[in-house]
């Protein structure tokens, strides 16, 4: 069980991505970290991301991007479509968000209450500003350059023969195939 970083840059004040390796596994995280007399300490606010998750999150980076924008116009014509104008899920939970009522991106863990059909969100996960988004997207550029292997990733460990398949994957669907 041994954990060994091997990538730690601040996109932000209080605010690192990091890539390190936990039982054999590369874990990307996108996490606040707080200062203790010096030294930084991780805190609880952020997320975690297997390489495929990654994968996904950069997929997925011209939508959150172009939800961005729309928000901006939104804003500047006092239009409020009220609600979430992007929720994409990047695996095993984990969506990213854009709304209206926040200015940037929530990078945040879900789950399905018993009796309804859309997942909601948890505390567990990490909320960036547009300027922090931002910030983030050339770490990950600096990442990927320096860890070209995780350009390769897939989005899913599991190769899916059929569609039940997908259908009893954790990773592609967290909360059963009610959810879909």
């Amino acid at each position: 069980m041994v954990s060994t970083e091997k990538y730690d840059a601040s996109f932000f004040p209080g605010r690192r991505l990091s890539l390190s390796t936990f039982n054999g596994q590369q874990y990307i995280h996108i996490r606040e970290y707080i200062e203790l007399n010096g030294k930084l300490y991780p805190t609880k606010k952020g997320v975690s991301f297997t390489p495929g998750r990654l994968s996904v999150l950069r997929s997925n980076i011209g939508k959150i991007d172009l939800a961005l924008q729309q928000q901006e116009v939104n804003a500047s014509y006092s239009v409020n479509v009220g609600g979430v104008l992007l929720k994409v899920h990047l695996g095993a939970g984990i969506y990213a968000t854009v709304s209206e009522e926040f200015k940037g991106v929530s990078l945040r863990r879900h789950w399905m209450p018993e009796g309804q059909n859309e997942p909601v969100p948890t505390k567990n996960g990490i909320y960036l500003p547009t300027a922090q988004w931002n910030s983030l997207k050339i770490k990950l550029d600096e990442l990927l350059a320096t860890y070209p292997d995780l350009l390769i990733a897939e989005s899913c460990n599991f190769t899916h023969q059929n569609q039940m398949g997908m259908l009893d994957c954790n990773e592609c669907c967290p909360f059963g195939w009610f959810s879909v």
